[in-house]
């Protein structure tokens, strides 16, 4: 198993060895995981900036690809983007649990948008094209400054740097504008939910 190189493993090649792991078979199953835990670790560290929360992700995500990869369907996603769509979840899931505490809410936080691999950024249009139709409704609700700056970042999509560059504010401005726009849109939106 040692010398298997899944760096060059295409889609297809994932979703036989998922057919495997569906069937129980755990010498795939230690495929899958041997490739993923790294890159899951890394992805749930920058988002949860704690190793020992990120490790608990990666378990739980592992746990669930095993337990539950019989809802795998190699011909609607890639095995990637399946895999950290579970890890996006367990880290969402996390923050809801943590959201009392004091640190600090990042806009990737209710919108993750560089987490995934470059290649698998089209698989999550119909996700953005949501969030976005959801941001623009509760747009009104922030003051003009943040108003601005969401719609230049989330939906025209702008860097961080252009848009301090666009309204003539220092780049730490634009990031606390935008943390505390995603603050109160979120507690707003999670408000309606109830």
């Amino acid at each position: 198993m040692a010398d298997i190189d899944t760096q060059a493993f295409t889609k297809e090649d994932w979703a036989s060895c998922m057919e495997k792991v569906k069937q129980r078979d755990k010498a795939s199953f230690a495929i899958v995981f041997n490739h993923f835990s790294p890159r899951l670790k890394q992805f749930a560290c920058r988002h949860m900036g704690n190793e020992h929360i990120a490790i608990e992700i990666v378990q739980d995500a592992m746990a669930t690809v095993w337990q539950k990869s019989a809802l795998y369907d190699g011909s609607k996603s890639s095995l990637s983007t399946w895999i950290y769509t579970i890890a996006r979840n367990l880290c969402f899931d996390m923050l809801r649990k943590q959201k009392g505490r004091d640190a600090h809410i990042h806009s990737e936080d209710i919108w993750p948008n560089d987490y995934c691999p470059p290649d698998l950024v089209e698989h999550y249009s119909p996700e953005m094209d949501r969030l976005k139709e959801q941001i623009v409704k509760y747009l009104d609700i922030l003051p003009d400054a943040q108003r601005d700056v969401v719609k230049a970042v989330y939906l025209e999509e702008l860097p961080h740097q252009q848009v301090a560059d666009m309204f003539d504010i220092p780049l730490g401005t634009v990031k606390s504008r935008l943390r505390l726009a995603v603050e109160k849109l979120r507690n707003t939106i999670e408000a309606d939910k109830l």
